[in-house]
């Protein structure tokens, strides 16, 4: 679904309500959960392994899984770069997946069909707990933003996995400004 309406769907998540959003062919189940912890709106992203407990991925799960793709097979991960891009600029992820569809990634924690599923998710969170009202207001505009730059500075390969990180997970400054630019 394009972002803008699972957004508005996303919502209207009564408390405690769980659903799962996509399920990949593997199986897989990407879920939400409302929380209504960082914003009376707010819900956290799960993934449901068949036969395993769910659990909630990060975003530092996502930069790292795109970083060892990356390593692993770095034409293949440009790919998915791009089309992390078009998630980001609101397109389906059920209809973007036919582009990373068959890419093989040696080393990966999940498919990159999650990756665009649960990236869509934790972008729409970003937007609804930090939007403009909330309290938590971002600076950057639309605040999903935050985690696309990150994502671009893993892309970009122009520094550690380790300085991305500390970063990302210490929040102690977002990625640098150069990577609002798109990938290409």
């Amino acid at each position: 679904m394009e972002m803008s309406q699972l957004t508005k769907e996303l919502l209207n998540l009564k408390a405690g309500e769980h659903r799962t959003v996509y399920t990949n062919d593997k199986g897989i189940k990407v879920t939400v959960t409302h929380t209504g912890k960082i914003s009376p709106k707010d819900f956290g992203v799960g993934l449901i392994y068949p036969n395993e407990p769910e659990f909630r991925p990060t975003h530092i799960r996502l930069i790292i899984d795109l970083h060892i793709k990356k390593i692993s097979n770095e034409v293949g991960a440009h790919k998915l770069f791009l089309a992390l891009e078009k998630i980001n600029k609101g397109e389906d992820p059920l209809k973007v997946k036919e582009e990373v569809k068959g890419i093989n990634f040696p080393m990966q924690l999940d498919d990159a069909d999650i990756n665009l599923y649960y990236t869509q998710l934790l972008m729409i969170e970003q937007d609804v707990n930090y939007a403009p009202g909330t309290g938590k207001q971002s600076r950057l505009n639309p605040p999903h933003e935050y985690l696309m730059r990150f994502i671009r500075w893993v892309g970009s390969g122009d520094s550690t996995i380790d300085r991305i990180i500390f970063a990302a997970a210490g929040r102690r400054y977002p990625a640098p400004e150069k990577y609002s630019k798109p990938i290409e």
